[in-house]
């Protein structure tokens, strides 16, 4: 959930939004809007690989999908002056980190992947994934 307070008067679809009240936005309900996700409760990363799988509800209509929060599709940083401060780091830093995952290790998820949710405020798994990581190769420090 972003909270925020409303600092005047402002209509929204409609609404009226009094000065000083406080303002809740579930974040859980943007990312599974039918309305802007195909098939939002199934688990499928690879839409995120292929722009046309979101609905065109960004300023320019192309259908790119902004993990910056400025066309509120997604918002695993947050959004506006309280959005996270270290989304650039973060950007740069998950390529690398997972490309190193990738190339070295073999993953083994043992008894399969359920990627199911339970109740709480961060949409926790329902069952706790156990990845084993296997070596592909035996680093050496120093070439002979």
């Amino acid at each position: 959930m972003l909270s925020r307070k409303a600092v005047e008067d402002c209509k929204i679809n409609g609404y009226t939004i009094p000065p000083q009240s406080l303002l809740f936005v579930n974040i859980w309900g943007i990312r599974r809007d039918p309305k802007v996700w195909e098939d939002p409760l199934k688990f499928q990363p690879e839409r995120f690989m292929n722009s046309n799988r979101a609905v065109d509800t960004d300023i320019n209509n192309s259908g790119v999908i902004d993990v910056k929060g400025l066309h509120y599709q997604l918002l695993p940083f947050g959004t506006g002056r309280r959005g996270c401060p270290g989304i650039s780091l973060a950007m740069q830093e998950l390529a690398v980190t997972l490309a190193a995952l990738v190339q070295c290790f073999d993953w083994n998820a043992g008894g399969g992947v359920d990627m199911s949710e339970r109740p709480g405020l961060t949409a926790p798994r329902g069952y706790e994934l156990n990845c084993v990581p296997l070596a592909r190769f035996t680093p050496t420090l120093f070439a002979t």
